[in-house]
């Protein structure tokens, strides 16, 4: 598909409505069309957010443990296709897919198929309460399209699942919903990444209201080496650059428990440079901390911080005062056997 033949009004459209929804959102796609071209495009980007997503839960021992997954609100099928692709395709015996577009479900199925011909993917029925036992559910940029008691409906939904992974954009309301969203499901899941503990979340503490739980992807690099991609960052008026998401990886309390991250804190967000220095948002398992990290103090950490070299999970083994003196990357916590 050129730069010259794609329909930009169509995208255009589709942008607006997604960024004006605002609970009980109707379904945006009128035709294959639609749906071609939000895949091609909407769709390859939330895809790249899944990536990094689930590199970051497996970076801390989130591993996928049921052979099912359902994908709820599955719109063109990325969240699968992203899912699938990392936990691998022979481990999965079964893909149910729902959405509230019959248009949708139909587009993600045969995509779906087209890359795995030899998996069961299935269109469901709308799910009820205690259908999903067993299931590994993804959702995904759903929550700005839901009103308050759809939201609440869905975490009763997912109590029972096996697993929830759930993803959104790194906005400050969606990442506060998707905090509200942990909050209703911990009773019965444990928080497996980003949390760093199982309690609820200090974010929600009033001296920590004006920051949120989102991290930034890296898009490949056909993002920036394609034309199409370049016409289209200057026609929706996105920076290709900064993929900004927020994630949930939660485990059914009734499974053995993944791997602790004893000592191990998640830096939020970016880290903010200035001249010799850095300053981090830290999530603890003490609860959240903005430090100061300065470049003379451990010059190591400090230009792994400031390069991105490695996944937002560190080891402060020294902080006075506010101040990280020294600390070290985490390194990936170690895969345990399925349960």
């Amino acid at each position: 598909m050129s730069s010259e033949t794609i329909d930009w009004e169509t995208l255009r459209r589709l942008r607006a409505e997604f960024l004006d929804a605002s609970g009980a959102t109707g379904v945006y796609w009128n035709s294959q069309s639609d749906l071609e071209l939000y895949h091609r495009f909407f769709g390859a980007r939330i895809g790249w957010k899944w990536d990094a997503a689930l590199a970051q839960a497996a970076h801390a021992g989130w591993r996928c443990r049921s052979r099912k997954l359902f994908d709820w609100g599955c719109g063109s099928g990325i969240a699968a296709l992203s899912a699938i692709r990392a936990i691998g395709a022979d481990a999965i015996d079964e893909v149910a897919l729902w959405d509230h577009s019959t248009l949708a479900t139909r587009f993600a199925r045969e995509t779906l198929q087209r890359e795995y011909p030899d998996l069961n993917v299935t269109i469901a029925e709308r799910p009820d309460s205690g259908s999903l036992q067993g299931y590994l559910c993804l959702a995904s940029h759903v929550l700005n399209e839901m009103t308050a008691a759809d939201r609440d409906g869905l975490s009763e939904l997912f109590s029972t699942a096996s697993q929830v992974f759930w993803v959104e954009p790194g906005s400050y309301d969606s990442s506060r919903a998707l905090l509200d969203q942990r909050e209703a499901l911990l009773e019965a899941f444990n928080p497996v990444a980003p949390c760093v503990c199982d309690l609820p979340c200090p974010m929600h503490q009033e001296e920590n209201a004006r920051h949120w739980c989102h991290f930034f992807g890296r898009p490949p690099v056909v993002a920036f080496t394609d034309r199409a991609w370049a016409q289209f960052g200057k026609m929706m008026e996105i920076d290709l650059r900064s993929l900004p998401y927020s994630f949930l990886a939660l485990d059914s309390r009734a499974l053995p428990p993944a791997p602790a991250l004893e000592g191990v804190s998640r830096v939020l967000g970016r880290p903010r440079q200035y001249k010799g220095y850095t300053r981090v948002y830290s999530c603890d398992s003490n609860g959240h901390n903005d430090y100061e990290l300065q470049k003379r103090d451990d010059k190591a950490l400090w230009k792994a911080i400031k390069k991105e070299r490695c996944e937002p999970l560190y080891k402060w083994t020294r902080i006075e005062e506010g101040r990280i003196l020294s600390g070290e990357p985490a390194n990936p916590v170690e895969e345990t056997p399925s349960a």
